[in-house]
C-alpha cells in the first residue's frame, strides 16, 4: 500500500470513528420544555416523571436514547397533540397509569435526559 493511501484511509477511519461516537454518546441539544411534560408535572414530582420514563424506555427499547426521542418528538408538544393522541387510541399504561404516547415519551425524554 502506498503511503498516501494508507494516510488517507487512516484520516478517514479516524473520522468515521469519531462521528459514530459523537452519535452514540455525544450529548444531544434541545428545548428543555421537551422533556417537561407540563400537564403531568402538576401532578407529578420530577422523580415520578423520570420513573415513568425510565420504563417507558425500558418497555420501547427503540424509543430508549435522547436521539430517537427527539426525532419523534420534533416539536414541544401541545395540549391538542395529547387529546389526539388520546382521540386516536395512541396511549400507553405505565405502572399504572394511562398516558399519551406524546407525555409517555417527554417523560422518558427526562429520564434519558437525567442518565447522561
Amino acid at each position: 500500500m502506498k503511503r498516501r493511501n494508507f494516510i488517507f484511509s487512516a484520516v478517514a477511519g479516524i473520522g468515521a470513528v469519531s462521528a459514530s461516537a459523537y452519535y452514540f454518546f455525544g450529548g444531544a441539544e434541545y428545548d428543555p420544555e421537551l422533556s417537561e411534560p407540563q400537564f403531568l408535572s402538576l401532578i407529578w414530582e420530577a422523580e415520578t416523571i423520570r420513573n415513568i420514563g425510565s420504563q417507558y424506555r425500558t418497555d420501547f427499547p427503540s424509543e430508549k436514547n435522547e436521539r430517537s426521542l427527539l426525532k419523534l418528538l420534533r416539536t414541544t408538544p401541545t395540549e391538542g397533540m395529547i387529546t389526539s393522541d388520546f382521540k386516536n387510541r395512541r396511549i400507553v399504561v405505565i405502572d399504572g397509569w394511562i398516558l399519551s404516547v406524546t407525555e409517555a415519551r417527554q417523560c422518558a425524554l427526562a429520564s434519558a435526559k437525567q442518565s447522561r
